[in-house]
């Protein structure tokens, strides 16, 4: 056909479409490399870029491997399979540098080799979509597809960890026999070290014979399934027995968390280790210090800092997270950390903890980042911030602030392999104050 063109990539973007160009306008072609020729052909164009679909590699790149997953170029989970994972880091180390550059205008004095863990079967947290679709009389489960609504037709993942994967198809086998099969849009899966838990959405109350069905596949698989009929609070467990709650190990800390099925825990239980890992080697906390650990959840980084510091105060806006923590801080027998339930992203100098000396602050937010907190930050003028972030432009937005107002330097960044074969990035920084 006339409008198949040939181009030349030139980068990639973290969502792992390559970047072409064509009389100055660029091109984003998906599953492509840099350096790699390729014919495409334009599907959408724009004002100011096109997006394309790949009609062929015609000379690929050394970094190009086979991805692992049949329903890649399809599934919406991944993005980068087609790139070896060194290659993949380095795209996001690059991506993340030029972030902090271009809208922080600040640069780290030294970038740390990335921590990674195992690349394949790592999730141990994932909302799969369940859809019943008449004209195949089928059940679908799995993740949506790219660019989508779709679910897509899948029998198993390899980002999953096995006893997710492994359940897909048999919950596609359960469902297609409950009468309540077109009512079910959600499964909402969670890895413990002592459990696997799964919470199914039902917008219809199940019959006699479906209940019967479930209480069958939940022994059969060994699995804790909860029916979610409304809100978070309407979820109940299909048994009424009591059971040990979920929980996972910090190592080597030896701290055990406990977590509900719908917490969030991070995804990746390797990297997360050695993630508290390094950010307490970074911040080199002593037994005199006094630490704020902002966003703290469950208190994932404020209970193995509390093994180290004088006091810790762990702050969150979830108030069921911060029971929690209170949980876990008795769990571990822990009495130097405290935890407090605010609103972050409304905070003002009428926060009494603004008030207080701290000396070591930590934050993990959300991906809009910490804006409110860091412009608050001067009360406290902590020696060290150690910042955890989930997205590179609201880190870069945040860092900006505190280089170039409060007068941090950014000593250290490092890449966090949190998301493989993913455009997600996870970045942790380390501010210093100047002397």
């Amino acid at each position: 056909m006339t409008d198949l063109k040939e181009a030349v990539i030139t980068d990639v973007s973290l969502d792992g479409n390559g970047v072409a160009s064509e009389d100055g306008k660029k091109i984003f072609i998906p599953f492509t490399l840099t350096g790699e020729r390729v014919s495409y052909r334009a599907i959408k164009k724009k004002k100011k870029f096109d997006e394309a679909h790949l009609i062929e590699i015609i000379e690929p790149s050394a970094e190009r491997v086979e991805a692992k997953c049949p329903s890649f170029t399809v599934c919406g989970g991944c993005a980068t399979q087609h790139i070896t994972p060194a290659m993949q880091l380095a795209f996001k180390e690059k991506s993340v540098l030029d972030t902090l550059q271009r809208i922080g205008q600040v640069s780290a004095e030294e970038v740390i080799p990335a921590l990674t863990d195992k690349v394949w079967g790592y999730r141990r947290r994932a909302r799969l979509g369940v859809k019943y679709v008449m004209k195949k009389d089928a059940v679908l489960v799995g993740f949506r597809e790219k660019n989508a609504p779709y679910i897509v037709q899948m029998s198993s993942c390899e980002v999953l960890d096995p006893k997710i994967a492994g359940l897909i198809q048999p919950f596609a086998e359960l469902i297609y026999q409950l009468s309540i099969r077109d009512k079910i849009p959600q499964l909402e899966c969670s890895i413990a070290e002592n459990a696997t838990s799964v919470v199914m959405r039902v917008l219809e109350t199940p019959s006699e014979a479906d209940v019967e069905l479930l209480h069958a596949f939940q022994q059969q698989q060994e699995i804790r399934l909860l029916l979610q009929p409304a809100g978070l609070k309407s979820i109940y467990p299909l048994d009424s027995l009591p059971v040990e709650p979920l929980y996972f190990t910090l190592q080597p800390f030896n701290l055990r968390l406990q977590f509900t099925a719908t917490d969030f825990i991070q995804i990746h239980a390797g990297i997360n280790n050695k993630m508290v890992v390094q950010a307490l080697d970074w911040l080199q906390v002593t037994a005199t210090d006094r630490v704020l650990d902002l966003f703290c959840g469950l208190g994932n980084f404020s209970l193995p800092l509390a093994q180290l510091a004088n006091k810790v105060l762990g702050i969150e806006g979830d108030a069921a997270l911060i029971q929690r923590a209170k949980n876990n801080a008795t769990l571990n027998k822990l009495n130097n950390v405290q935890f407090k339930k605010e609103d972050l992203f409304k905070v003002n100098e009428s926060n009494s903890w603004l008030a207080q000396q701290w000396d070591l602050v930590l934050i993990d937010p959300p991906r809009s980042g910490a804006k409110e907190v860091i412009d608050q930050l001067h009360l406290i003028a902590p020696k060290k911030v150690l910042y955890v972030s989930c997205h590179p432009a609201s880190l870069a937005r945040d860092a900006n602030v505190l280089v170039n107002t409060l007068g941090y330097r950014m000593t250290r960044v490092c890449v966090i392999n949190m998301f493989p074969h993913t455009g997600h990035v996870e970045t942790m920084a380390l501010f210093e104050k100047l002397d």
